[in-house]
């Protein structure tokens, strides 16, 4: 992949540590939680008979966080604040791919906290966890070239179209993009407008510039 500059120098500064606007207020984090536990009570039958859901919650310098396995590896890893997204995955994940909701806990979910425990210490750059990832092809494409970006760096939504090729558009690797789940481990965060611009972010324009600013800083 063509990664054409590094984050600019002038997007750094020292004040890497939990903002106001990355924390959330005690009972809403508990409003939250309850209704995740719903989803997992409220299931059809049906739905309990399918593939299992693991769920666990972390904390972070810039937010708390879900961090969601199957059997098969991680599938969702988001902000706690982005509820609202969260709920249209797990919609997603149990009626179009046969998932429930379990209670339990499960390997990946010790993997997922202990890595990115290394990862906001600045002691961990590339990430080595089984992911399940379900999308359709072209989401899946996008998202294996996002794994692609070095840690530190930035490319633009046209150079990871040209990357991918076969006649994708900066426009639709855009829209691949935003349908991903799991959070930083496929850094969609990395990818950036042509101008240099942050651009869109599921998690919010100030904590995308956050881990822009962190990894160049330990790059």
């Amino acid at each position: 992949m063509s990664i054409p500059f590094l984050l600019p120098w002038f997007m750094l500064n020292n004040e890497l540590f939990p903002h106001n606007e990355f924390t959330l207020a005690p009972e809403r984090q508990a409003e939250i939680q309850h209704s995740i536990q719903s989803l997992c009570e409220d299931a059809p039958d049906r739905l309990v008979q399918g593939k299992a859901l693991y769920y666990r919650y972390l904390d972070s310098p810039v937010g708390p966080m879900i961090a969601m396995a199957s059997e098969k590896g991680v599938i969702l890893l988001e902000f706690l604040d982005t509820f609202s997204t969260i709920d249209k995955e797990i919609t997603d994940l149990r009626t179009r791919y046969g998932f429930h909701l379990s209670g339990q806990d499960h390997s990946h979910l010790t993997a997922v906290q202990a890595q990115m425990d290394d990862y906001f210490a600045g002691r961990r750059q590339q990430f080595d966890l089984p992911l399940d990832a379900p999308g359709t092809a072209f989401d899946e494409t996008v998202w294996a070239h996002l794994q692609r970006i070095p840690y530190g760096r930035t490319c633009s939504y046209g150079d990871l179209a040209r990357d991918i090729g076969n006649g994708a558009h900066a426009r639709i690797v855009g829209s691949a993009n935003h349908r991903n789940r799991i959070s930083i481990v496929i850094p969609c965060h990395r990818v950036i407008g042509a101008d240099g611009s942050l651009t869109g972010y599921g998690g919010g324009l100030p904590r995308k510039r956050w881990l822009l600013e962190f990894e160049s800083l330990h790059a």
